[in-house]
């Protein structure tokens, strides 16, 4: 129902604020870690062949890797750190699980962008195996939780509210592009996008959200006090968040379709469960980060 939706946002997105801009780094990355284990029992839905039992397992096992991703990893008050492209090598020397999770992440949709390419090719055969889909469930989550906690601490040991301004603007350009998206595939839309996969998804929305997102990216540019030299990088990487956000949307499609399922869940009323609303995020987050390390915005 529309209005189970609108009040649904109403409660959240002041409580996104709150989290966003007023918790300590610490807790907001245990507050995203939460919401990441909630996305696991989601994701243990795709796996037709889980028992109840083996969904909780799962679930159980994603926080024994979250843990380990934790505990090798530099400590996350030097996570700021990951806005200089020259320590890359220092990270891979060091073997840093965080970083190596988000390079992990950002391979997997890559791949993923093929897989909505060529769908329904080869679906069901990886929708059948548990092993593939449970480490599927980890490049896409994982990564989600690291990436999330390192947009919040860029500059953290300079500026409280650098990276929460950055978070704001990540969320928003994804926001932007389902906006758009929506109003331009409404008005304009005649070419379908994906039609197997989502037969309301149009070319022209797609334009349409790329288009208010690099509205709001301009708009955003001085607020965010970004330098002159990083206005083009920007400019390109709203297009690309516009674009994974589509892919991280045609993807959770897939794996709905394969395990059956309209929902991922129903703890958000009108909304579905959290993979559905963040599934643009999960593939957008961990690009977001590597684009700002290597454009070098702190």
């Amino acid at each position: 129902m529309p209005w189970q939706r609108i009040i649904t946002a109403l409660i959240l997105l002041p409580l996104a604020l709150f989290a966003i801009f007023a918790l300590p780094l610490k807790d907001f990355s245990v507050v995203i870690a939460i919401i990441v284990l909630i996305g696991f029992w989601e994701w243990s839905g795709f796996i037709t062949q889980f028992s109840l039992v083996a969904r909780f397992a799962y679930v159980a096992v994603s926080a024994a890797l979250m843990w380990f991703v934790y505990t090798h990893s530099l400590p996350i008050e030097y996570w700021n750190g990951w806005i200089f492209p020259e320590e890359i090598a220092e990270w891979l020397k060091l073997r840093d699980a965080a970083f190596i999770s988000v390079i992990l992440g950002t391979l997997w949709w890559l791949v993923a962008f093929v897989l909505v390419i060529i769908f329904p090719t080869m679906s069901q055969s990886y929708g059948k195996n548990i092993l593939l889909m449970s480490a599927i469930g980890w490049l896409i989550l994982i990564p989600t939780w690291v990436s999330l906690t390192g947009l919040r601490g860029i500059g953290f040991a300079f500026d409280y509210s650098r990276g929460s301004g950055l978070v704001l603007f990540m969320l928003l350009l994804v926001w932007a592009a389902d906006t758009g998206a929506f109003i331009s595939g409404k008005l304009l839309g005649k070419h379908k996008l994906a039609p197997q996969l989502s037969p309301k998804k149009t070319w022209e929305g797609v334009f349409g959200g790329a288009i208010l997102a690099l509205i709001l990216a301009v708009v955003s540019i001085d607020l965010l006090d970004i330098q002159k030299q990083h206005y083009f990088g920007l400019a390109i990487l709203s297009v690309v968040i516009v674009a994974f956000s589509v892919i991280g949307d045609l993807t959770e499609s897939i794996f709905k379709r394969i395990s059956g399922r309209k929902d991922s869940g129903h703890i958000l009323p009108g909304h579905g469960g959290i993979l559905d609303r963040i599934d643009g995020i999960t593939a957008t987050a961990p690009i977001c980060l590597l684009a700002f390390a290597l454009l070098g915005i702190n």
